[in-house]
């Protein structure tokens, strides 16, 4: 196959998506091109060094107003929200002409900025297969509520006020774009049944799940000591419910009760506070860990009594994969995609979001290291069964059309 890939990712989980499956292109002889705007991280696992040619493209994005502008700073990042988008929608049409001059047999495309669905998938004559990781969340799911992002004075409560129509303005704008972008896909995929739920829910639309899958050469057992800590991975948000564990965490006795150790690609500077706070509270030790190296976390993985997993409404989640990978038991809430990777009671144990019931579980794991280790023995056989990422190439193959495959 020849494929042109585009993205405009930041690090993360979709980021490691278009990796691997930019590794299995390479690896099963099937050439792409890549294309991606300057504002792509290609820093965070690269794909330049594979890629038979690169096209990098430049996008001149303003961020949002900074300095002091009483009453109008909102209204003024509108506009520059506006500039954002016309020119997002201006180089689409110029990297468009230059894709369908390669005459490719398809457009594999991830999430993109300053909106999430490319807006490339408007102008294209090539077919496009769109992974749609997730919906744009913000829109289509409730705010979790932190007492940082609550007005704290009248004044604060006023602004709130006066800038409504402005929020709402940019909610308006970004959703439509989204959603506009994705209704051009001619095929839309996706990394769980429940994220093809919310992508259906949101916009209308089936997407086909094919699952994803993990390094196993990389996140391995290395026969090192399991260590007096749990581990959580994933970018310090609110989404990531880390404040939930830390609550079940302070259900343990003090005796028995392990540190916490978080390790995210990113950090909310008001989370981790917001999140000290609440350990301090409650007297639970926590460690953040923000953009270490991979063999550092593969080393976490295999040093942790448990991988401890309770995001709330997660598409999909690598973290359970990686850590059954290396061999390290699983405790995670029974929500969202984490239902469709770890099997409860055999690579896993699933919990409701109680913090009584979850500290219950994972004291059975910290208690019996017999049943600890049977259960990572069995998540490691599961990966190696399932959750390959040449597993999930061959499911990417099952639903291109026919004729991408026999040209």
């Amino acid at each position: 196959m020849h494929i042109a890939l585009y993205h405009n990712l930041a690090s993360g989980g979709s980021k490691r998506e278009a990796y691997e499956f930019a590794r299995q292109f390479a690896a099963y002889g099937d050439s792409f091109d890549l294309y991606c705007p300057r504002t792509a991280n290609e820093e965070f696992l690269p794909l330049t060094n594979l890629a038979r040619q690169v096209f990098t493209f430049d996008l001149n994005l303003t961020r949002p107003f900074e300095g002091s502008l009483p009453l109008l700073r909102k209204y003024v990042d509108l506009y520059r929200l506006k500039k954002n988008l016309d020119a997002s929608r201006a180089l689409a049409t110029r990297t468009a002409e230059k894709i369908d001059a390669g005459k490719y047999d398809f457009v594999f495309l991830h999430h993109d900025q300053p909106v999430q669905s490319p807006y490339l998938l408007n102008f294209l004559k090539t077919p496009s297969v769109y992974y749609c990781a997730e919906p744009m969340r913000e829109f289509y799911e409730p705010p979790i509520p932190r007492p940082y992002l609550e007005p704290h004075s009248r004044m604060e409560q006023w602004q709130r006020r006066w800038y409504a129509p402005a929020r709402a303005l940019r909610r308006r704008m970004m959703q439509t774009a989204d959603a506009r972008n994705v209704q051009a896909a001619k095929l839309l995929l996706t990394n769980s049944f429940f994220s093809a739920e919310s992508i259906y829910r949101a916009y209308g639309l089936r997407a086909r799940v094919v699952y994803l899958g993990v390094d196993t050469k990389k996140f391995r057992p290395l026969d090192m000591q399991r260590e007096n800590f749990v581990l959580s991975v994933g970018a310090v948000s609110p989404l990531k419910g880390y404040d939930f564990l830390i609550q079940a965490l302070g259900q343990i006795d003090a005796a028995f009760r392990p540190p916490l150790v978080i390790v995210g690609n990113t950090a909310s500077a008001g989370e981790v506070n917001y999140l000290r706070a609440v350990a301090e509270q409650l007297a639970v030790t926590v460690e953040f860990r923000v953009n270490v190296a991979e063999d550092e976390l593969v080393q976490l993985y295999n040093q942790a009594r448990a991988l401890v997993y309770a995001p709330t409404l997660e598409p999909f989640g690598f973290a359970p994969l990686e850590a059954m990978a290396c061999e390290t038991p699983v405790v995670a809430v029974r929500e969202g995609g984490v239902r469709e990777s770890v099997c409860d009671g055999e690579t896993g144990l699933l919990t409701a979001r109680d913090t009584q019931a979850f500290a219950e579980t994972l004291m059975r794991v910290l208690q019996d290291h017999a049943f600890a280790a049977r259960m990572g023995k069995a998540g490691r056989a599961r990966v190696l069964e399932f959750w390959t990422w040449g597993h999930a190439y061959a499911r990417l193959l099952e639903h291109l059309p026919r004729e991408f495959l026999t040209r």
